[in-house]
């Protein structure tokens, strides 16, 4: 092998690879051009024990230099493929939030509708290593209608987590193993793929009071009356689409509702029994609207 592929050896990329094997393979070419010219080698019929040596010298130089950046190759993309498949379950896992108002129960629940993956195959990663997917645990219990605390909308989370080298095994079960892996330093192990995903956004405050006795009111298909005495003042978050349905009456009807809206952002109402009929619901901070 003559300097210039020694020089191409000391490879850096895949452009640089490609350049070293043909190179190689190109002087390969050439050798066994020229011993199939040669009449002594033509008359004898194959390689002299001297010359089969050097081509598997040849061999195994070239296993040598390529073998290690073959595999650092294909693991750099594995990681990278790996990466990819973990934004697009992430995206399913918003999708899904905000047409069901609900977190899903597990990564099945995303197939196909939400992540074009197998139900099988979303479970695992390309080197059949389980995937993990965690919702903080003080969103276990989340009921879109009943809405959120302000102090649990930083707990608004989810976590996936895949390690293309062994079973991650995570155990998440409180808030300070869930922040444990959320804060995960991944650098030093790049064979471990964390995505975070922060859904705070996705959630909007409704307030809902009363100057006096009445009305009722409908979150997201659960209804709350006042049964004639005062509604009891609240204030949750609730997710970006929910459907909300003010009522006069002191029991909730469906279909007679005053007001009917789909929340986009932050509101608030309270229920005025002064005000004349079809006006006891107003924005917080106005007055009746007639």
């Amino acid at each position: 092998m003559n300097r210039k592929c020694v020089k191409t050896s000391s490879i850096k990329s895949n452009p640089l690879l490609v350049s070293f094997i043909s190179c190689l393979v190109r002087r390969a070419f050439q050798f066994f051009t020229r011993a199939m010219n040669d009449e002594r080698r033509a008359r004898n019929c194959g390689f002299t024990l001297i010359e089969m040596l050097g081509v598997l010298a040849v061999l195994a130089i070239l296993g040598g230099l390529l073998a290690p950046q073959v595999v650092k190759q294909l693991d750099i993309s594995a990681r990278d493929k790996e990466a990819m498949y973990l934004q697009d379950i992430a995206q399913g896992v918003d999708v899904y939030l905000r047409e069901n108002r609900s977190w899903p129960a597990n990564l099945a629940a995303l197939s196909p509708d939400y992540v074009p993956i197998g139900s099988a195959q979303i479970g695992q990663n390309e080197r059949d290593f389980p995937r993990y997917y965690f919702t903080h645990p003080d969103m276990g219990s989340f009921n879109n209608a009943t809405g959120i605390t302000g102090s649990d909308l930083p707990d608004a989370r989810f976590l996936l987590i895949s390690n293309l080298a062994a079973d991650a095994g995570p155990t998440i079960t409180n808030g300070t193993q869930f922040d444990a892996w959320w804060n995960t330093d991944t650098t030093t192990t790049p064979n471990v793929k964390i995505y975070r995903g922060h859904m705070s956004k996705m959630f909007h405050l409704v307030s809902v009071s009363a100057l006096g006795d009445g009305g009722s009111f409908r979150i997201d298909g659960t209804p709350t009356s006042s049964g004639g005495g005062r509604i009891t003042s609240q204030g949750n978050y609730h997710l970006v689409g929910t459907p909300l349905e003010l009522d006069e009456a002191g029991t909730f009807s469906v279909g007679n509702s005053e007001v009917n809206f789909t929340l986009t952002s932050d509101a608030g109402y309270q229920f005025d029994p002064e005000c004349t009929t079809g006006s006891q619901w107003n924005a917080l901070g106005s007055t009746c609207t007639s």
